[in-house]
């Protein structure tokens, strides 16, 4: 058996090695290269949106969820910000409010029949974004970012439903929707990494502890697997309110999981527990068990490529299910910073980011499966797609360049947090982002430790051997 010392030297010289990926061409080790790959995808995705016929500003095609938009908003966010390039920035400003619906919740009226919470959520993920990246609405009569993404927070509050299955949130808002009967973790996940990122940037204990709230729930409900479960980590679909949440849908897509990956990293990174670095430690490894294909790493140019393992082998992937990968991306982001989970995960990321480019064209056209290593224009290219690409590249961007580029965004208005409910401690004084040294840091290691993140480690470790 040959040492871990040389096999890993040997797996991350090989993900990082420069290559040429169709039209496009990156090193994985080279933020330079990943930005340009980034622009080039970006300027198609944005191109679609732009010239769809017909034009409603802040929505991408009617064939997309609404929660898709949001996802779309927070990529036009996570771009600038990280490439430095404020091309798309008025357009963010200009058509983002215009689905922000009269009470600055995101449920507009001509949609409000079948908006559901995590369509909700996720652009109030993206408004969290603007207000971490130190945006501020170009009209001073719109509400702040901030405020926008309390809102939700306190209207997911509002709906917490005690009567049925001990807690949790229902899918639908609307009692006559037909998925009013579900609690599913794509809205409880919303509501969990929401609380996290609000507590983590005003201090407001309130939002921190429903952030535990939410996830206790989760793991009591049996929807995350635990050490007393076969699937630690795992995040299933959700639970039938009809017969108390007894029975679990074990379905699973990136986009529940991801959402409390992101929630436990701001968890940790607030708390620095070993409760939460466990549990951080769990969704990460199950992630990459689940989601990115064999677990030992072979040099044949597929293996560990990501995919959507609850339907993508069978060619049964909805356009909801296809943006998966984008938020997946963007939450492995954050927990890359951690330089223990970093072991498995950035060999993982850079080999996805690389068949990502190989399964876009050049012009900026992107497949869904990527371990085929091409673009197979039979089978088109969405929203999901090309969000998925840009955020790969810009995940290995955000691992070695933490922080923001300074001066993408105006500074932020308004200062003062907004109220909250219930709130049983002072908020921060500004919305800003925190500095990256109150953040999980790439260049400091943590050591995963407590009983599970050692197992977890040795388990990582013997993967790469």
């Amino acid at each position: 058996m040959r040492s871990f010392v040389s096999t890993s030297s040997a797996v991350l010289a090989l993900s990082l090695a420069p290559v040429v990926l169709g039209q496009l061409k990156i090193d994985t080790s080279k933020p330079d290269t990943l930005r340009a790959a980034a622009k080039v995808v970006m300027q198609n995705l944005v191109d679609d949106y732009t010239s769809q016929k017909p034009f409603v500003a802040g929505l991408i095609p009617s064939e997309y969820s609404f929660f898709e938009s949001g996802v779309f908003f927070n990529t036009v966010l996570n771009y600038a910000a990280f490439t430095g390039d404020k091309t798309y920035n008025s357009l963010f400003e200009k058509d983002f409010f215009n689905q922000i619906g009269e009470n600055a919740n995101f449920i507009p009226r001509n949609s409000s029949a079948r908006i559901v919470n995590d369509d909700v959520g996720y652009w109030a993920l993206a408004a969290m974004s603007a207000a971490e990246f130190g945006a501020s609405p170009a009209e001073t009569s719109m509400p702040s970012y901030l405020t926008l993404a309390d809102n939700v927070f306190n209207d997911f509050v509002r709906r917490w439903d005690d009567k049925a299955c001990g807690g949790g949130l229902r899918w639908a808002i609307q009692a006559s929707d037909d998925r009013y009967d579900f609690k599913d973790t794509n809205s409880n996940g919303v509501f969990f990494e929401l609380a996290a990122r609000l507590g983590f940037n005003t201090g407001n204990k309130t939002y921190l502890d429903w952030a535990n709230k939410v996830y206790d729930w989760t793991t009591k409900t049996k929807l995350i697997g635990t050490l007393d479960t076969n699937n630690v980590g795992q995040v299933l679909a959700g639970a039938s309110v009809k017969d108390k949440c007894q029975q679990v849908d074990q379905s699973y897509y990136s986009a529940q999981q991801a959402n409390y990956v992101y929630g436990a990293a701001i968890m940790y990174a607030k708390t620095t527990t070993n409760t939460w670095l466990d549990r951080l430690t769990a969704l990460v490894q199950y992630t990459g068990s689940a989601y990115f294909g064999p677990q030992q790493y072979v040099d044949d140019g597929r293996s560990q490529v990501v995919n959507e393992a609850g339907c993508e082998y069978d060619n049964k992937c909805t356009v909801d299910q296809k943006a998966g990968k984008a938020i997946l991306f963007r939450s492995l982001a954050v927990a890359l910073r951690y330089n223990d989970l970093n072991i498995i995960m950035k060999v993982q990321i850079s080999n996805s980011a690389r068949a990502a480019a190989k399964s876009c064209n050049g012009d900026g056209d992107c497949g869904f499966k990527w371990d085929q290593l091409e673009y197979d224009a039979t089978k088109g290219s969405g929203y999901g797609e090309k969000m998925a690409a840009v955020e790969s590249f810009l995940a290995l961007v955000r691992e070695t360049e933490s922080k923001p580029i300074k001066g993408v965004f105006e500074p932020q208005a308004q200062t003062e947090s907004p109220s909250t409910t219930d709130t049983s401690a002072p908020a921060s004084e500004t919305s800003a982002a925190p500095e990256a040294s109150k953040m999980p840091n790439s260049g400091s290691r943590l050591a995963v430790s407590g009983a599970l993140g050692g197992a977890v480690l040795a388990s990582l470790l013997h993967m790469l051997l």
